[in-house]
């Protein structure tokens, strides 16, 4: 009798553990591991088991923690007192998923629901990264003397910018290089803004252009192909002022459809943005303006509907320029 009201408050009661295996895993991974599931000291009847996957963004007013998405396992029913049960469980990550960084992360929350009883949780934080394609873009970068930025990584409605300082040859001629991407089935669709250094101005390149699958296999070729780019917008920046296409609907359909499918980050707007529109503005303050400052945007923009970017004013999500993603030299 007193161990079954112990195991009421938690004492004695079933415990649950996630186990798989401790990696970084890139997009498009699956994650394979177990629950375990250890009875306690008395026999109790679990309700539900469940795996949910959560995202944590840190913004200027603080962080913000919201659900991906929740997966159900078999497991239900009654658990003898000291039994151990084992729960097979698989996770696919998808394509589009915002990928961690300084102030984006995930972790996956299992929750033992007991009947009657005080509910157990298991927390293991995961690390997701870009796939292959586009790492291989990141170190051609870093071999033409670029370093990621700690605020590399911004969410908006398009999906993720990474953003890139020099610190070798192109020094002095570009303040940051801010790269999208959509993967593609033969490549990497890249969306490329350079910021050059003009005199006492700077003038935002835009450079669009598709890598194949077998440049992107060959880092000399990657680097020379990327450093031509570069080159290109600082000596005559003024001829690639034209609007990126992703901003237009209509502008780029890749093999996965609209362009939102297949950008990496995508899903921010697709299954997490609107929620988080709303839901950020509740409860970070009342006040709009301070909402739209969470946002980077200006408070009118939350009134009309209208989030188009046309600077650099941050994304939902504009963490600050606070230094190199690595502690490099910015």
């Amino acid at each position: 009798m007193l161990k079954n009201f112990l195991a009421r408050f938690g004492k004695g009661a079933a415990k649950v553990d996630l186990r798989f295996e401790n990696r970084p895993y890139f997009t498009g991974d699956i994650v394979t591991g177990e629950v375990h599931i250890q009875g306690g000291e008395v026999e109790q009847k679990i309700n539900n088991l469940s795996v949910r996957l959560m995202m944590n963004v840190t913004t200027k007013e603080g962080k913000v923690t919201r659900e991906v998405t929740s997966i159900p396992l078999a497991g239900a029913g009654v658990i003898s007192a000291k039994e151990l049960r084992v729960i097979p469980f698989t996770y696919t990550i998808p394509l589009n998923l915002p990928v961690s960084r300084h102030k984006v992360s995930y972790y996956f929350d299992t929750q033992l629901d007991i009947d009657g009883g005080f509910d157990r949780t298991d927390v293991d934080y995961l690390m997701v990264d870009v796939q292959k394609p586009v790492r291989a873009i990141f170190q051609a970068l870093e071999h033409l003397g670029f370093r990621e930025k700690a605020n590399s990584g911004k969410l908006d409605k398009y999906g993720q910018e990474f953003a890139f300082s020099p610190t070798g040859m192109f020094s002095g001629q570009v303040n940051e290089v801010e790269l999208r991407f959509a993967y593609e089935d033969t490549g990497v669709y890249v969306w490329m803004e350079v910021d050059c250094r003009q005199g006492y101005q700077e003038i935002e390149a835009k450079r669009e252009f598709f890598l194949e699958n077998l440049v992107l296999q060959y880092e000399t070729q990657l680097v020379k192909l990327l450093q031509q780019y570069i080159t290109e917008a600082v000596e005559n920046p003024y001829m690639y002022e034209q609007p990126f296409s992703y901003k237009s609907n209509s502008a780029y359909h890749g093999t996965h459809g609209s362009f939102l499918n297949g950008m990496v980050g995508g899903l921010a707007i697709g299954i997490l943005g609107n929620m988080l529109l709303s839901e950020i503005m509740d409860s970070l303050g009342e006040m709009t303006e301070n909402a739209a400052e969470v946002f980077g945007f200006e408070e009118d923009a939350f009134e009309e509907n209208d989030f188009e970017d046309d600077g650099d004013d941050g994304g939902f999500f504009d963490f600050g320029d606070d230094g190199g993603f690595d502690g490099g030299d910015d």
